[in-house]
């Protein structure tokens, strides 16, 4: 399915700023090489809404091919993400008395969860991805399998019983926007936080993180659209700050209000808030560049190795066509190894030690930490992204 309007302030002038062509799922990893089973592709266009500014995937593919009973994204296996949710525990539990009640949809394996009931909140979840909503539960936590829908909230018997409810990461893959945050509104008390944390979408362009574009991150928001969107589904704007998390976030606060909607702060094409049509050419350098630079490191150094598997690291690969340099791919996750970097040949395996000529970063957003991980085994380390660096 191909959407033709905005999915923040419903315009249907969407413009197209780059388009991808036919590509797989980042979420996808197969068990086989692409020689042996071909990867589903599927149309990658991303756009921009002419009114608000919203940076947008119209393309859909079918929901159970990207959220599904095996998910092969598990929070608590990154170390480094475990140490972002142990700081947004401390920073929610700031926002709410002790005892206070908090709901998390897109909660994953529970990661954050866990660490707001060690600080005495009352907690529960939801997530789209059965395998990890178990693990969750696993943990003793009060977690459903499936979307956050107004039907669910009005079934959950929790009408009206929460002070805050959050997401991190997760808005992003969400359709229709609109209706979810109706749901928000039904679970939270009247006067309660809704605490959202979003990549931060103009980084896309702004700082060349075009592999964070694929199917599953549905939508780009910038503190303006992300305003925005809230205002008009009936929240009061609060505050919006700054995060790392994959490369560059936000965090936003806001308060339900009385009514559903209220007057919403007019964006339109101002300046700051990613409406600028003619930097559209970016992306194509930025991709030329790093494929120009990947063979360059494979000419000096030979089969190349890259560290980590994420969903950016695999649209990487395909977006540069690049996967021929590459011998293989660590990653630290046992929900990754023994798998392939989806539509190539290239094996996901653990790093255990092995020496390397060169080691390619892919997962660029937690560069310090593999690089201190691989330094005493790899003659030279480099990223790509956002810009090259030799590490």
């Amino acid at each position: 399915m191909r959407a033709n309007a905005c999915r923040g302030c419903f315009s249907p002038r969407l413009v197209t700023l780059y388009d991808f062509g036919n590509q797989p799922l980042a979420g996808d990893y197969p068990t086989e090489p692409e020689c042996v089973r071909p990867a589903k592709k599927y149309p990658l266009e991303l756009t921009q809404c002419g009114n608000c500014g919203l940076l947008q995937i119209v393309n859909l593919p079918p929901i159970e091919e990207v959220f599904h009973s095996n998910y092969r994204y598990s929070s608590s296996t990154v170390p480094g993400l475990v140490a972002h949710f142990v700081r947004y525990a401390e920073w929610l539990s700031r926002h709410v008395r002790e005892g206070g009640r908090v709901f998390e949809f897109g909660c994953n394996d529970g990661v954050l969860l866990d660490r707001l009931r060690a600080l005495g909140l009352s907690c529960a979840g939801i997530d789209a991805s059965e395998n990890v909503a178990a693990l969750a539960r696993s943990k003793g936590l009060r977690v459903d399998t499936g979307f956050l829908t107004e039907e669910y909230a009005r079934k959950s018997g929790a009408l009206e019983q929460y002070d805050i409810v959050t997401c991190s990461n997760v808005l992003a893959h969400i359709h229709d926007v609109h209706a979810t945050l109706k749901a928000v509104r039904l679970l939270l008390k009247p006067g309660g936080l809704f605490a959202i944390e979003v990549h931060n979408g103009g980084y896309i362009i702004g700082q060349n993180q075009f592999d964070t574009i694929y199917h599953e991150h549905l939508t780009y928001f910038t503190e303006g659209t992300l305003r925005s969107l809230v205002e008009r589904c009936g929240f009061e704007f609060i505050s919006c700050e700054s995060t790392a998390m994959h490369g560059g976030g936000l965090r936003c606060l806001a308060r339900k209000t009385n009514t559903a909607e209220v007057s919403v702060t007019q964006i339109g094409n101002e300046p700051g808030h990613g409406c600028e049509y003619g930097s559209r050419d970016a992306i194509r350098r930025a991709i030329d560049r790093c494929k120009a630079q990947v063979r360059a490191l494979y000419d000096e150094h030979g089969p190349l190795v890259g560290y980590g598997a994420a969903g950016r690291s695999q649209m990487f690969v395909n977006f540069t066509g690049s996967s021929q340099y590459f011998q293989k791919v660590y990653d630290d996750s046992p929900f990754r190894q023994g798998r392939y970097i989806v539509g190539t040949n290239i094996p996901i395996v653990e790093f255990t030690g092995e020496v390397s000529k060169c080691v390619v970063v892919l997962a660029w957003n937690y560069c310090d930490d593999i690089a201190f991980k691989v330094r005493g085994s790899s003659g030279r380390i480099v990223a790509l992204l956002p810009e090259f660096r030799d590490l």
